[in-house]
């Protein structure tokens, strides 16, 4: 208690200082004249009397410092002291303020930038309840390590087994893509299947209606389903009456039950419309196999992470006794539900982390080169300081609080462009990644910002504050001269140097891997021409294109034979149009970003044994109209195409592509062959190979293609799978034009739309679009890491001029006399560009060796290009040198400029 009372007396002392010193000095006065009384009666003189008062006192001056100690909080006064001196020096030298501040808030605004990335992925705390205890689960590949997906019968298997878990729930991982049809409309909308307590378990309230119900996840009752709060608001205008209101959706009819509240978003693309349940019940081999979900559980109370994996470690061997034929060697992974949602951002995003980190400790070093240039000019003053009695520990406060005071200015410069960095962020960023609108600054961030800013001012401050504080009295007071410790100031200067262009390489050289994968994947060839060719998709919606009466009994639906008829009609409306030259049709195009789920076909090949405990032959499928590869302009490389005359009725055919046929018969010609698919076991024919055409790519210019199966869309068994429906009732279709224009595109649009005002027609856009925007996630990493480097290398470049510069004025004297005793203006030049260039030499080969560590964290992101590419590290240290060169050739000049006398005199 009465230490905290000294502390309340002190820290009131702090304050009303100048009323409590003239009080300080009236009292010790008055004590001064009683000393000097009692002196004189004792027979002083008037003056012996008060030089004994004054010796018995201690001295006036040390008297009130020494009361001034214990009546406020030195550290704090001393603070604010220092504060008030840096903010005169940075005032006297705003030049140097100027830059300092700017390099610093580059640097903080980047970290800053992706630290809010990593931030509302990784650190921030899901916005659900008790969300510490919500985990992910997936199954996972003994063997081969790799995460996958869940079916029904894992998690109906759970659930009965599990001890550490209060619940277990689905959900898909993504939204698919499907039509809402109705309401005088319909709408291209994505769906993510939950089963119906997932809502309920993360605490989600619906701002219209209610939730789904757990009979409603039955399959004989999935007939609810609940809107996003956007979609409702942006298709029915916030329309209160929606609920009861059915609709077609899939293959049947739904009802609408509720209305999600704002800013639900679990998978965090935007692209969820409409929730629709799934069932969770079953163990069939269909069912246990088919694994395509997200299991999210929240851990009973008291449940570490660590138990749930040992606990469901067990229940995953004994399910493997159960069903080996499902589960043989398959794991189980329990994850944070955050992790478990975004695995991947570590990988994208620590790299940009470390990429940005480069450029602030370059953005660092130049600072602190900046400082040692200043220390000469501040030589006098320190030596002042020092002879009068400030420590060398005084010293150093002094100019770390200059530093950190700077580096603060920065950070706030920094905060503030981060604002501008973010929304950046968000413009370059893919489609695909999540949560983009949800960056924002928050109080982790701003914690960030103040830390790296405190940090950074002590990194760049605490060298030159240790190099000036060293000092030698005799020479610091000297009129001029030069210091004895100037030669150690230039080698710690060389030394900052060689680390900013090291730093810099680093970063360039990831930049031009980026770029050349870039160039590379934009200049693949995709298979196909892409040059005057407009695409448009269409999914057909209702009963009379589909029957699924029977699904629930035979596991198929009917497709009828209206889509076949309709297929047919778009491709005779559209041919017909003016300034079309031809037009197909296929399932989905090639490196669309809408892609239904088309997942690979099983098949098997007549006359070749299956292989026990092998893995069954797969294939991309595709079908396709007979004027589909005329149209793209892929080649046959043998055989023919698909024609009119390969109908429902005749032998049915099959096109595959060259990569399969390397693959399947690497030593014979395929065309002849014979395979099967095992799509509909009871209605699929065998197909003869027909034809081999080139390799398209799929998915995107960085995905090699693989094996690829074409058929005519007349050549379709009526059954479908429920896993196939939405391939086989969706189209996109391919137009060769003679000119792109406006009025041909809305033409196109409207010939299809008219034909079924039911039936939605989107994504009207030209093929070459289509395959720029497959290049957006390389695009998105050049870009910011293009971006950084550009940094770093005008930041290296602006490091090595001033030491340059710098090193030209310390040694105007030596090139005084040089050029006096008869040297040449060329023999000087020469002289500062091998400083330049020996300093760039040393960065150059460090960063070398750094590159070595640093690209194989981007080595998943190259294509066409390893990380130890030899051609890109070549030319980027060549740019580097040359940019380094002419960092250097400049202030050599000036150094040839040189007047001898005014040089010698200046001594």
């Amino acid at each position: 208690m009465k230490r905290l009372r000294i502390w309340l007396i002190r820290v009131a002392g702090s304050f009303h200082k100048e009323s409590r010193d003239r009080e300080l000095e009236q009292e010790i006065e008055s004590h001064l004249q009683l000393n000097i009384e009692d002196n004189i009666r004792a027979g002083m003189g008037a003056a012996e009397a008060r030089r004994q008062a004054l010796i018995k006192l201690g001295g006036i001056e040390a008297t009130k410092e020494a009361y001034r100690e214990r009546r406020g909080i030195p550290l704090l006064e001393t603070l604010a002291q220092d504060l008030r001196y840096a903010l005169r020096m940075m005032w006297k030298n705003p030049g140097f303020t100027l830059v300092a501040v700017l390099s610093l808030a580059l640097g903080i605004c980047a970290n800053t930038t992706i630290f809010s990335a990593i931030n509302t992925l990784l650190f921030r705390r899901l916005p659900y309840p008790d969300s510490d205890r919500l985990v992910g689960i997936s199954t996972q590949s003994q063997k081969e390590g790799g995460l996958r997906g869940v079916s029904t019968g894992d998690f109906a298997n759970w659930k009965n087994q599990n001890t550490v878990f209060d619940q277990i729930e689905l959900t898909s991982p993504f939204a698919a893509k499907n039509v809402l049809a109705g309401g005088g409309g319909s709408d291209r909308v994505g769906i993510q299947y939950v089963t119906p307590g997932l809502l309920r378990l993360l605490g989600v309230k619906p701002i219209l209606g209610r939730l789904l119900l757990d009979e409603e996840g039955k399959p004989a009752n999935a007939s609810s389903i609940l809107l996003s709060y956007g979609y409702w608001f942006r298709r029915f205008g916030g329309d209160p009456q929606i609920l009861g209101k059915s609709f077609f959706m899939d293959t049947s009819m739904v009802t609408v039950v509720g209305v999600l509240s704002p800013g639900f978003d679990l998978l965090g693309t935007g692209d969820t419309d409409v929730y629709q349940p799934i069932s969770g019940e079953g163990a069939s081999a269909s069912q246990l196999s088919d694994r395509w979900l997200l299991a999210v559980a929240r851990l009973k109370p008291g449940v570490k992470l660590e138990q749930a994996q040992s606990s469901m470690a067990v229940i995953a061997r004994r399910l493997e006794q159960a069903y080996p034929d499902t589960n043989k060697d398959l794991g189980v992974r329990v994850t944070p539900l955050r992790s478990a949602l975004f695995s991947w951002a570590p990988q994208v995003l620590y790299p940009l982390f470390a990429a940005v980190a480069f450029v602030l400790l370059i953005a660092c070093a130049n600072i602190a080169n900046l400082m040692l240039s200043r220390a000469s000019s501040r030589r006098k003053e320190v030596g002042i300081r020092s002879a009068l009695g400030a420590s060398r520990f005084r010293l150093i406060r002094q100019m770390l609080t200059e530093s950190v005071l700077l580096a603060l200015l920065g950070g706030m410069l920094g905060l503030a462009l981060s604002f501008w960095g973010i929304k950046a962020f968000v413009t370059l960023a893919p489609q695909w990644y999540p949560q983009a609108r949800e960056i924002t600054i928050d109080a982790r961030v701003l914690g960030f910002t103040l830390a790296i800013s405190v940090l950074t001012g002590i990194l760049f401050g605490l060298a030159p504050a240790l190099r000036t504080s060293r000092i030698e009295l005799t020479e610091s007071l000297k009129e001029g001269g030069r210091s004895s410790s100037a030669g150690a100031r230039h080698r710690t200067r060389s030394i900052f140097v060689v680390a900013e262009v090291a730093l810099a390489l680093v970063l360039l050289v990831s930049a031009g891997l980026m770029m050349n994968t870039f160039l590379r994947v934009l200049h693949a060839s995709p298979g196909f021409r892409s040059d005057r060719v407009l695409t448009l998709e269409f999914r057909l919606t209702g009963t009379k294109y589909l029957d699924a009466s029977s699904m629930e009994k035979t596991g198929f639906n009917i497709v009828k034979p209206q889509a076949e008829i309709f297929f047919q009609q778009v491709l005779e409306r559209v041919k017909a149009i003016p300034g079309v030259e031809s037009a197909g049709l296929i399932d989905w195009l090639p490196m669309s970003e809408d892609r239904g789920d088309n997942p690979s076909r099983a098949f098997t090949i007549t006359g070749r044994p299956a292989v026990e405990g092998g893995e069954t032959p797969s294939a991309f499928y595709s079908a396709i109209s007979p004027d589909y590869f005329e149209v793209m302009q892929i080649p046959l490389l043998r055989g023919r195409y698909p024609g009119e005359q390969d109908t429902y009725s005749t032998p049915w055919v099959a096109v595959i592509n060259q990569a399969m046929a390397r693959k399947f018969w690497p030593n014979q010609d395929p065309i002849g062959q014979v395979i099967t698919l095992d799509t509909v076991p009871d209605e699929e024919r065998p197909r003869e190979i027909i034809g081999v055409v080139g390799n398209v790519k799929q998915f995107a210019s960085s995905v090699d293609p693989g094996p690829e199966i074409y058929a005519s869309y007349r050549q379709q068994p009526k059954q479908s799978p429920s896993m196939y429906t939405e391939t086989r009732l969706h189209k996109s279709l391919v137009v060769r034009t003679r000119i792109e224009s406006k009025p041909l595109i809305d033409a196109l649009r409207n010939a299809v739309a008219e034909m079924d005002r039911d039936s939605p027609v989107f994504g009207m856009t030209t093929v070459r679009d289509v395959v720029l925007n497959s290049t957006t996630g390389e695009r998105f990493y050049t870009q910011l890491l293009g971006g950084f480097a550009i940094v770093a290398l005008l930041l290296a470049a602006i490091g090595i001029y001033g030491v340059i510069s710098y090193s030209v004025r310390e040694r105007s004297h030596e090139i005084g006399v040089r050029m006096a005793l008869g040297g040449q203006s060329r023999q000087v030049l020469k002289l500062m560009l091998k400083e330049g260039l020996i300093l760039s030499a040393l960065g150059v080969a460090i960063g070398l060796a750094g590159s070595f560590a640093a690209t194989p964290l981007i080595a998943v992101f190259l294509y066409g290009v390893k990380a130890y590419d030899l051609l890109t590290w070549s030319l980027v240290s060549a740019f580097l040198m040359a940019v380094t060169l002419i960092a250097t050739y400049l202030p050599g000049r000036r150094a040839t400029q040189v007047d001898p006398m005014v040089a010698l005199r200046c001594e």
